[in-house]
């Protein structure tokens, strides 16, 4: 801890409690670092979970849901480094009162250290993607016209889980015809007509960690306009998938993306970035957009997801998750991405 410069450092972001810690239980969770011993404050429930989860890790009985706990343990430290993104101002307001250390906000100390995976992380979002990828063979068979998009979202979050992932990473998006035109539409009532497109974006965790696919598929005899506009989309998407490797700046390989679509005539409807890194959340660091100065390293693992949306026409994002190598990168993702017809 000497190099963030504070004697104690309080983790309260679940993602890198379980990073740190192993510790996957209990929101209102919280790690306390000092120079000789590490603690999980948390509620009784919790403590023989933290102790066959996080061995090494001291657990503590927070009682009356305030910081009392914390005040013993810090009170002979002059300063605590804590998560100022993930405390709320009430939270912070609080600590100030309760504590006698200096408090001192720190960001992204933890994400850090995340942004590159090891073998066994690698692994687990591997396995993330390859169930992905059997539950998007499965839908293809079960898609018809009159199915609606909330029934379609519901299938595929029940099958997530029976093939083996512990919940959705997020909810599953599956818009068609003119609601894709919302790059993070809900599914709702709509039914499912000859001559859809479907875009359905949705990955699942893995031993806590997840895979990120989106998909764009057409049912029955779809438009020579439709098939146009999808084929630009699918270049743009394996350009950007041929660029990536160790080195490359996230804003030229951003850049280059959006050059194709600007070359193909569409780069006024792709209204994101190209990507964003994965892990134990679905939207991590680095990110593949025009403002980021991140440089892609061996081991980081990003999404490459080009998207269109025109309003009243509809929209055609294609997704895959890659892992950076210093020659290229190896794709996770490996669900069919020709124009697939129901």
């Amino acid at each position: 801890m000497s190099s963030l410069n504070v004697e104690t450092f309080l983790v309260s972001k679940p993602e890198n409690i379980r990073y740190l810690s192993g510790f996957t239980g209990g929101s209102d969770a919280k790690l306390l670092i000092t120079p000789q011993d590490k603690y999980i404050i948390s509620d009784s429930r919790y403590r023989e979970q933290i102790v066959r989860e996080s061995p090494g890790w001291c657990p503590v009985e927070e009682k009356n849901y305030d910081n009392s706990q914390l005040a013993l343990l810090t009170a002979n430290f002059s300063n605590m480094g804590f998560e100022s993104q993930s405390i709320s101002y009430d939270t912070f307001k609080l600590m100030e009162v309760d504590l006698k250390s200096q408090l001192l906000p720190l960001t992204d100390m933890v994400e850090k250290d995340r942004i590159i995976k090891d073998q066994d992380e690698l692994e687990f979002i591997k396995k993330a993607a390859q169930i992905g990828d059997n539950v998007f063979t499965d839908m293809i068979d079960q898609i018809k016209p009159g199915m609606s998009e909330k029934k379609i979202a519901n299938e595929i979050a029940y099958l997530l889980r029976e093939r083996g992932c512990e919940k959705e990473a997020f909810d599953s998006i599956v818009v068609a015809g003119e609601n894709a035109a919302l790059p993070h539409g809900k599914p709702g009532n709509r039914l499912i007509a000859d001559g859809d497109m479907i875009t359905m974006d949705f990955g699942g965790f893995y031993q806590g960690y997840l895979a990120d696919m989106t998909r764009t598929v057409a049912v029955g005899k779809v438009s020579t306009d439709l098939y146009d506009k999808y084929m630009a989309v699918l270049e743009a998407q394996e350009l950007g998938i041929s660029l990536v490797k160790a080195g490359i700046r996230c804003k030229d390989l951003d850049k280059a993306v959006r050059d194709r679509l600007k070359l193909l005539g569409l780069d006024d409807f792709f209204l994101h970035s190209t990507g964003h890194g994965v892990g134990l959340e679905v939207h991590e660091q680095p990110t593949v957009s025009a403002k980021s100065e991140a440089v892609l390293i061996s081991g980081m693992v990003v999404t490459i997801e080009p998207g269109i949306y025109i309003k009243g026409w509809g929209g055609i994002r294609i997704e895959d998750t890659v892992i950076v190598k210093d020659d290229g990168c190896e794709v996770l993702t490996r669900s069919d991405k020709a124009i697939l017809k129901i």
